[in-house]
């Protein structure tokens, strides 16, 4: 399972992890520059400000690293941990992620669900008030109750529709992630990794895993229709749309996410079961 933008192990809501780990084995880490992973820089850069996020201007800062170092390094954790062949679950970024180790590492990939990502594009299409939050997002900010405030709005302007806890639940659970590990200026660099990383349409088209989109019909970080368009890059893709839905995991919807992966997975074991039966007929 790989997170997305800032985003650490322990954001991944307790009810889909609960929900997916029902009958698999579930591997659940933090990116680099994230959680509890190794720093490729500072934690906090007192200079960076909302005007450094990077977007469709050519970038002045050189990244460290891009998108296919992060694909890499799940790659290098399914080695490490003995792992020959993974289902992938990406969120966000991490469905980008997921995207490159699938055309990269196709060994690894059984199969790839993205959760509210792109299909390749070089550029996110966001509403102007998301394109705020993620700007945000980067400056260090020393006030913890104008950190927490931030987060919380930030949360509400990412889920749209989506029905999220009451505002006291969330605040002890930005708390808890807050005091796990605060990384402005990792964000920085994972979104400069995406810049750096440009385009990746044409590679998923080599892509050949079976693969899984589910999006919010109402997502302001990422449109619709630039999810939709992995159909046409992939032609193996299934696409599912959830209705009042933004840019949001939650307990709301995690059921209905892990029943459409879970059903998504089982077509798969019954088809590799066919196979398997008809080769040993033969």
């Amino acid at each position: 399972m790989i997170q997305g933008l800032g985003m650490q192990a322990s954001d991944w809501p307790s009810e889909l992890v609960e929900e997916l780990a029902s009958d698999r084995r579930l591997f659940v880490f933090d990116n680099r520059d994230a959680g509890l992973s190794q720093l490729f820089g500072p934690a906090i850069d007192g200079n960076l400000m909302p005007n450094d996020f990077p977007d469709h201007r050519p970038s002045e800062h050189s990244a460290p690293y891009t998108l296919v170092d992060m694909a890499d390094d799940v790659a290098k954790l399914l080695d490490a941990v003995n792992v020959g062949q993974a289902h992938l679950v990406g969120f966000s970024m991490g469905g980008m992620i997921a995207q490159i180790v699938a055309a990269r590492h196709r060994s690894h990939v059984a199969s790839l669900v993205g959760l509210m990502t792109s299909a390749g594009q070089a550029w996110l299409e966001s509403s102007a008030v998301a394109d705020q939050m993620l700007r945000q997002s980067i400056q260090f900010e020393p006030d913890h109750r104008r950190l927490l405030d931030m987060w919380l709005k930030a949360e509400e302007v990412y889920a749209g529709p989506t029905l999220l806890p009451d505002s006291a639940v969330r605040r002890q659970a930005i708390a808890q992630s807050i005091a796990r590990a605060y990384r402005p200026a990792g964000i920085w660099r994972q979104a400069c990794a995406m810049h750096a990383t440009g385009d990746r349409q044409a590679l998923l088209g080599t892509i050949v895993a079976p693969s899984l989109m589910i999006h919010g019909e109402e997502d302001p970080v990422i449109d619709l229709q630039q999810s939709r368009h992995a159909k046409t890059l992939m032609p193996q893709t299934e696409f599912r749309s959830l209705a009042d839905t933004g840019h949001a995991l939650t307990e709301d919807n995690a059921a209905p996410i892990a029943d459409l992966s879970n059903s998504f997975w089982s077509g798969i074991d019954a088809n590799t079961d066919l196979q398997t039966s008809i080769g040993h007929s033969s």
